[in-house]
């Protein structure tokens, strides 16, 4: 009987260890793993490379409503209703708007820049480029994208 309690107790210490299965699978940022966008929603990441200490932020607004601002390593996460997206990225000096279609299920990186000319833009990314940069920086917190107030 004290055998098999020490085997079910090492099993269970071995299953909460970070090399666990559990883990890989449950850890968004585990080998070959990254999150996927909610049901019916597309999951749209804006990512920053790393930049100087004094880089200035990039502001993002979608239609009229601001989404924050983006530093870099770091990166945000929209989860968005499928449809037409009015984004705007704003530099020192001035900003450029993209406009963009989700559709349910897909994720899609951009990476927000600054221009040579003060302003900033966004630039589509690869899966692998968009998330190679987003493991690089933490999430940062953006609110809950009111679709009835996006500028669309």
């Amino acid at each position: 009987m004290r055998k098999l309690l020490v085997a079910v107790a090492l099993l269970m210490l071995a299953g909460c260890s970070e090399n666990s299965v559990w883990w890989k699978a449950n850890n968004a940022w585990g080998t070959g793993t990254f999150p996927v966008s909610n049901p019916g929603q597309a999951a749209l990441y804006i990512v920053r490379e790393p930049a100087q200490p004094d880089a200035p932020p990039i502001n993002i607004t979608m239609g009229r409503q601001p989404v924050g601002s983006i530093v870099s390593p770091n990166y945000m996460r929209l989860d968005l209703a499928p449809k037409l997206y009015d984004l705007r990225a704003y530099g020192p000096q001035s900003n450029s708007e993209l406009i963009i279609t989700v559709a349910p299920g897909q994720t899609r990186f951009f990476l927000a820049q600054l221009t040579p000319n003060g302003g900033a833009e966004l630039l589509e990314l690869s899966q692998e480029q968009g998330r190679k940069l987003a493991r690089k920086g933490e999430r940062l917190y953006t609110p809950e994208i009111d679709a009835s107030t996006d500028g669309s």
